[in-house]
C-alpha cells in the first residue's frame, strides 16, 4: 500500500465533500496512468462516452492530446473512477468510487497484495479462473469479465484486407514467413531478450521480424532494434493487428504470449532462469500451450517444425485460452461497460451486440 494515500485521505476527502455540495465535481472519469492505458480502456470508453478522461500528468495529457482527446490531470474528485492499473491510491478521497480492469491479458507474474486491489469497489479480471485465483488470496472484489482488447478480432472487425494493407506497409516479403519476437522487462529476471537480441539478425535473410518490448524497456534497446535493418520495432501500442499478421510468435513470460495464444498462433519460447515473481502454473501452461527452447540455436529447428506441423500444440492453446479469457465471443467491451454503468448508476442505453 502506497503510505501517502494515509497521509492525504483526510484532506483530499474534505476537498471531495466541499466539490460534491456545491455540485462542482458531478461527473465519472477514466483514469490515465500512460498512453497504453487509454489502448487498452478504449473498447470500453466507446460504450460510456459520458466518461472524463484524467491524465497522470501534462506529459500524458499532450499524448492524448495529439490523439484528439480531452482530459484533465491529477488532482481530480470524480463521484467515480475506472482504471486499467492499481493505482486507487491516486484518488484517495473516501467517497469516489473506483473500478478497476486489468492493464494487460491475465497474470504471468504473481498478482501483487490484496490491499492494493480492495481500494475498488469491483476489480474486473480477464477471465473467471483469474477471478477464483484471487479469490483464494482474498480478494473478494473480484469478477472475471473478460480482456476487451481482443473484442475486435473475435467480432471480425479486423479485416483480412487490414492485415494484407499492414503486410505492404511494412513492406514485408509475401515469400517469406512472419515472426514476431517479444520480451517481458529485462529486469524482472524473467526476460530472455537478451538470448536473442543480438542473434536475431542471423534470421533477416529468410524471415519477415516483427520485435515488441515491454514499456519500461530501456529507450536505448528501442534505438538498437529500430536502427536494425531487416527489424521492424512496434511502437504502436494496438498490437493485436501485428499478432494476427505473424506467422510464429516467440517470446519468454511476457503477457503478449496469452494474445497470441487466443488467436491461435503457434508459440516458442524461451526458458528463463526462476525469478521471485514466478507462478508456477503460469509456467506450466506456457510450457503446455507453446514449443520450449533453451537457447538460440534451437530456435530455427523449432520454427521449421511448426512450419511442417502448423496444428502442433493447438488443443493447447484453445485449453490455454479458456482459462485466461473469458466472454470471447467479443463481448466482454460490452459486460464491462454494463457493469460500470451498474456501479456508477449511469444510464443504460441500448447497446448493440
Amino acid at each position: 500500500m502506497v503510505f501517502s494515500y494515509y497521509f492525504i485521505k483526510i484532506p483530499s476527502t474534505l476537498i471531495f465533500k466541499v466539490l460534491s455540495l456545491f455540485k462542482l465535481n458531478n461527473y465519472y472519469g477514466a483514469y490515465c496512468d500512460n498512453l497504453l492505458d487509454w489502448q487498452m480502456m478504449l473498447p470500453v470508453i466507446r460504450l460510456i462516452p459520458e466518461l472524463k478522461i484524467i491524465a497522470r500528468n501534462r506529459k500524458v495529457q499532450r499524448g492524448l492530446a495529439a490523439k484528439g482527446i480531452k482530459s484533465r490531470v491529477l488532482p481530480a474528485y470524480p463521484q467515480g473512477v475506472l482504471m486499467c492499473r492499481l493505482s486507487a491510491h491516486k484518488f484517495t478521497a473516501a467517497g469516489i468510487k473506483k473500478i478497476g480492469m486489468r492493464h494487460g491479458p491475465f497474470h504471468f507474474k504473481e498478482l501483487p497484495g490484496k490491499g492494493a486491489f480492495l481500494l475498488f469497489s469491483r476489480f474486473i479480471f480477464t477471465s473467471e479462473n483469474e477471478a477464483d485465483i484471487a479469490l483464494k488470496k482474498g480478494i473478494t472484489n473480484g469478477i472475471g469479465l473478460g480482456y476487451p482488447r481482443l473484442d475486435a478480432f473475435f467480432k471480425g472487425e479486423i479485416s483480412l484486407e487490414e492485415i494484407k494493407f499492414l503486410k505492404r506497409k511494412l513492406k514485408f516479403d509475401n515469400n517469406k514467413k512472419n515472426l514476431l519476437f517479444t520480451a517481458t522487462w529485462p529486469a524482472s529476471g524473467m526476460s530472455a531478450l537478451e538470448i536473442w537480441k543480438k542473434r536475431i539478425r542471423e534470421l533477416i535473410l529468410e524471415f519477415n521480424v516483427l520485435v515488441t518490448l515491454h514499456p519500461w524497456t530501456d529507450p536505448a534497446i528501442s534505438e538498437y532494434f529500430e536502427q536494425m535493418p531487416g527489424v521492424h520495432l512496434i511502437k504502436d501500442y494496438e498490437n493485436i493487428p501485428y499478432i494476427m499478421l505473424a506467422d510464429i510468435c516467440i517470446g519468454d513470460t511476457s503477457s503478449i504470449l496469452a494474445e497470441c495464444c487466443a488467436l491461435d498462433k503457434p508459440i516458442i519460447t524461451f526458458t528463463v532462469p526462476p525469478a521471485p515473481r514466478f507462478v508456477p502454473y503460469v509456467l506450466d501452461m506456457i510450457k503446455d500451450f507453446s514449443l520450449q527452447i533453451n537457447g538460440f540455436d534451437e530456435l530455427l529447428p523449432a520454427i521449421n517444425r511448426y512450419i511442417k506441423e502448423p496444428d502442433l500444440k493447438k488443443t493447447a492453446r484453445e485449453r490455454a485460452r479458456k482459462l485466461m479469457f473469458s466472454n470471447t465471443d467479443g463481448s466482454a467491451g460490452i459486460k464491462i461497460a454494463e457493469l460500470i454503468r451498474s456501479e456508477f448508476n449511469l444510464a443504460q442505453p441500448p447497446v448493440l451486440r
